[in-house]
């Protein structure tokens, strides 16, 4: 299978929180980037991905392992509380690049879009 880089200040969430869609969303777009919301598991075309380990924390973890495997090159990143060390600790042996804390999302995206 063929993957394409993603444009450039792109990155997808992986959550059902409206919250921290909304944040991310007018984040990047002020910053002249764009964050696309994933409802299922067919994640779009981007550099990083961002997988929200607050909720259905399983079939999220089972997602990075297959995202990892598929493209090994993606930037895969959880969050989760800052208390959570088991879901952290699993999240990076199932792929995921780094995982933060719920607070530093729009930071880290802005960072790792290249748009800071």
């Amino acid at each position: 299978m063929m993957v394409t880089m993603g444009s450039p200040g792109a990155v997808a969430l992986v959550s059902d929180d409206l919250m921290f869609a909304s944040r991310l969303r007018t984040t990047m777009q002020r910053a002249g980037g764009s964050a696309a919301v994933v409802t299922g598991d067919a994640v779009p075309a981007v550099d990083t991905v961002f997988v929200d380990l607050n909720t259905a924390i399983d079939s999220r973890l089972e997602l990075i392992s297959r995202l990892r495997r598929e493209r090994p090159a993606l930037d895969i990143v959880g969050f989760c509380g800052h208390e959570e060390r088991e879901v952290r600790r699993r999240a990076l042996t199932s792929g995921a690049t780094r995982v933060i804390n719920n607070g530093t999302l729009q930071v880290v995206a802005l960072r790792l879009s290249g748009l800071s």
